[in-house]
């Protein structure tokens, strides 16, 4: 079976792959081949198996915004692999992760709403990632999901088509990708949805579940200390 890994990492945050790749490699779906897949505006090698594709860098919140744009350009490709999974650039997997993420559509417990359930969503109308909160079962983090190759790109033309239609009426979502993801979960539930372990921030203590992949804190510079805390690799 084929795991594909996606990443975007423009301006600073390819700094952050090395890292994230390694913590992959060792600790992530490791019974597994996988090929990493990479939307960066700069070069980027490795000894692992990847596929780079040079985008222009945005800015924020474009980068993010578009990701599903992104993934949809090399669809042919991603539907070789069994099941695809996003994790931004700036996470780091510290436990084994295993076949407990192989589902359909994966969603992760953002680590912010796992008592607030209905989390933020979009609440403009004129959003397509318009939904009312008592709608929201679980709210998810956009920085972690997945699933079969097939499902997920389904999922990637949905988002990728309501965002064109929010652009052409000049509106940006509440939490961009993040507001349409969880607007999509409401019409198309996960088949699994993880505890917030999965997508648990740095230096936050209060999430009550075991740390399997952390959010490292959002401090972006040009280069990452050796000495990064949780680096937990050997």
């Amino acid at each position: 079976m084929k795991i594909g890994i996606l990443n975007i990492a423009t301006n600073v945050y390819k700094n952050f792959l090395p890292k994230l790749h390694e913590s992959i490699d060792k600790h992530f779906l490791t019974n597994y081949e996988k090929e990493y897949f990479i939307w960066s505006d700069d070069d980027y090698s490795s000894d692992l198996n990847i596929n780079l594709t040079k985008i222009e860098d945005k800015g924020f919140p474009e980068d993010s915004l578009f990701r599903y744009h992104y993934f949809l350009t090399k669809k042919n490709e991603l539907l070789e692999c069994d099941y695809l999974f996003y994790l931004d650039a700036d996470m780091l997997v510290v436990d084994e992760v295993g076949d407990e993420v192989l589902t359909d559509l994966l969603g992760v417990q953002h680590p912010g709403f796992h008592i607030n359930k209905q989390g933020t969503p979009e609440t403009r109308p004129q959003s397509t990632a318009f939904v009312e909160p008592s709608k929201i079962k679980q709210y998810c983090c956009g920085g972690f999901n997945g699933g079969s190759s097939s499902c997920f790109l389904e999922m990637s033309e949905t988002i990728s088509n309501n965002i064109d239609i929010d652009s052409k009426n000049k509106i940006v979502a509440m939490w961009h990708d993040e507001s349409h993801l969880n607007k999509y979960f409401t019409e198309v539930p996960p088949t699994k949805i993880l505890d917030c372990g999965y997508c648990a921030p740095e230096s936050d203590w209060s999430v009550p579940y075991e740390s399997k992949i952390l959010a490292l804190d959002k401090t972006v510079e040009d280069s990452i200390p050796d000495d990064w805390r949780y680096w937990r690799l050997t």
